[in-house]
C-alpha cells in the first residue's frame, strides 16, 4: 500500500509506479501489512505486521510486528530488519549487531506504530478518512479548545448555560475529550506509560485516567488526530517494501 502525502494528510495511493530511492521529494511512502492474524493459544489477540523501507536507509526493509486486540496496538511484540528483497545479491548490506545499533529504531518503531493504528482505526477502504492522521513529536495547538470543539461537534444541542445539569455534563464531556487527546498526544511521542503521563499532568492516579479513556470510548469520543507533517515522509520511503516495482 502507498499513501501520498500532502500538506492535508494521507490518502492511499493505488497502481502507482515505483520512484526510486532518492526522490524523497515526492512526499510518498509506501508500507505493507502482514495480517491481523490470530495468535494460536489466545481467543482475541492478533499480530500485525507493518514493514517499509527507511529513507535513511534504502538498503533496508524494517518490519515491526504488534499484538492488537480489538482493533488497538497493545505493544510491539517483534521486529526485523533484513536486506530490500529487489536488490541484487552483490549490494545487499550485511545485517550484523553492529549496524542494526546504529539504527534510528525507536523512531522506527513510531512510524510504523502510525500507520498500524491508522489502518486498524480506518482500514483501507475509507481514503477520505486517513487524511487525519497524527505526528509524533507534535502537539495540538490547545487540547482544551480541541476538547471543545469535540463536544460540540458531535453533542450539538448540549448548551451548558440551560441549567445545571447540562453544565456538569458538558464539563465531564470536555474532560474526557482533553484526556482523549493528551492520550494521544502521549502515545505519539512514543511514551510507554501515556496513561501515567497524562496522569501526572493531571494530578490523578493512572487508573483513574484509564478510567476516563473507558468513559470517553463509551461516549464516542474518539482523538482529533494531528496533521501528519513530515514525520512520516522523513521517514518512511517511497520504495515498495516487497521489492516489486
Amino acid at each position: 500500500m502507498a499513501w501520498n502525502i500532502s500538506g492535508s494528510g494521507l490518502e492511499p495511493l493505488r497502481c502507482t509506479p515505483a520512484i526510486r530511492h532518492h526522490d524523497a521529494m515526492s512526499r510518498r511512502i509506501r508500507v505493507q501489512f502482514h495480517g491481523p492474524s490470530p495468535i494460536e493459544g489466545t481467543e482475541s489477540l492478533e499480530l500485525l505486521g507493518v514493514s517499509f523501507v527507511p529513507i535513511e536507509h534504502p538498503q533496508l526493509r524494517v518490519t515491526w510486528e504488534y499484538v492488537i486486540q480489538d482493533r488497538e496496538v497493545l505493544f510491539p511484540s517483534g521486529m526485523r530488519v533484513e536486506p530490500w528483497p529487489a536488490l541484487p545479491v552483490a549490494e545487499r548490506l550485511r545485517v550484523v549487531a553492529s549496524l542494526v545499533q546504529t539504527l534510528p529504531l525507536g523512531k522506527f518503531e513510531r512510524a510504523a506504530r502510525v500507520a498500524a493504528e491508522m489502518s486498524l482505526s480506518h482500514g483501507h477502504t475509507e481514503p477520505e478518512k486517513l487524511l487525519e492522521a497524527y505526528w509524533p513529536g507534535g502537539s495540538p495547538p490547545d487540547i482544551p479548545e480541541t476538547a471543545r470543539a469535540m463536544v460540540r461537534d458531535r453533542w450539538p444541542d448540549l448548551d451548558p448555560e440551560t441549567g445545571a445539569a447540562a453544565a456538569r455534563r458538558w464539563r465531564r464531556l470536555v474532560r474526557l475529550a482533553e484526556v482523549v487527546q493528551e492520550h494521544q498526544v502521549a502515545r505519539a511521542r512514543g511514551e510507554k506509560a501515556p496513561a501515567n503521563v497524562v496522569a501526572d499532568g493531571r494530578g490523578v492516579q493512572p487508573s483513574t485516567v484509564r478510567s476516563w479513556l473507558h468513559q470517553a470510548k463509551q461516549e464516542g469520543i474518539t482523538a482529533r488526530l494531528l496533521p501528519v507533517g513530515d514525520f512520516m515522509s522523513e521517514v518512511i520511503s517511497n520504495v515498495p517494501p516487497g521489492g516489486e516495482e
